[in-house]
């Protein structure tokens, strides 16, 4: 590329700035950049370049997706938040991903119920219901039954569906149900908007048939179901996918 001699002509430096950071041209550059197919191209070489880098760099020396989220919903050891945190100060991408999980993170009172048209009884007649299976972690020592059910996280499965569930404690007290959903066959994405709900569990397998659900959500853009201020007792969920219901039973949570 020819470069442009017009003394109004932004330099190299001021249009990095402008192709990377947004950072706004003096408006004779800008008059200039307009007319000029010379610095036209510069910018969009530089633009190319910086698309280029962060297509091949980033998540590279970043956390993972999964890891931001439950970062962002207070649920990593101390030392993987220290980690991250410090991470954030350094990528502005990550950063700016954990500030829009916050932002839906900190919307309890979204409307997430299903239409009437679209009601549970009308749904579980056109599709099928499978129920997950609780894997026994290698990692945890079993001992006696009740102590699986008993501990956290769980890792429940059905056909290639994984479904991951994590149990906190806000600072309030209150508990906090967090699901990570995964199917290596699919991406994630493909879980996008799906409806997950929370029955209690006192009406048995069909209970959820007929009660409204105690809480409802939405599986977000990178797999992650949250439950915020769930009360003690033992619950089912039930996770509305395209073509069936994953129905995951004995949630239990004991009070705080």
């Amino acid at each position: 590329m020819i470069e442009c001699l017009n003394p109004l002509a932004p330099d190299d430096e001021e249009l990095l700035r402008f192709a990377i950071d947004g950072e706004e041209l003096s408006a004779e550059a800008s008059r200039h950049l307009e007319q000029c197919i010379n610095c036209q191209q510069h910018l969009a070489s530089y633009k190319n370049i910086h698309y280029s880098l962060v297509s091949r760099l980033y998540r590279s020396q970043c956390p993972e997706g999964t890891k931001l989220s439950l970062y962002c919903a207070d649920l990593l050891p101390a030392d993987e938040r220290l980690n991250i945190a410090n991470h954030l100060l350094d990528c502005p991408l990550c950063a700016t991903e954990a500030a829009d999980t916050r932002i839906f993170l900190a919307q309890p009172d979204r409307d997430l119920l299903p239409s009437s048209s679209s009601s549970l009884d009308a749904v579980s007649t056109a599709v099928r219901r499978t129920f997950a299976t609780l894997i026994k972690l290698q990692a945890q020592p079993v001992v006696r039954t009740d102590v699986v059910e008993e501990a956290w996280p769980r890792q429940y499965r059905s056909d290639s569906i994984d479904l991951s569930l994590h149990l906190s404690r806000a600072s309030s007290g209150e508990c906090v149900l967090l699901g990570i959903i995964s199917d290596p066959t699919v991406s994630t994405e493909a879980f996008h908007g799906v409806a997950a709900e929370l029955y209690p569990a006192e009406g048995g397998k069909d209970a959820s048939r007929s009660e409204k659900p105690l809480l409802s959500e939405r599986v977000d853009d990178v797999g992650i179901i949250v439950f915020n201020a769930v009360p003690g007792g033992d619950y089912v969920m039930i996770v509305h996918l395209p073509e069936r219901e994953l129905i995951i039973e004995g949630v239990n949570i004991q009070p705080g």
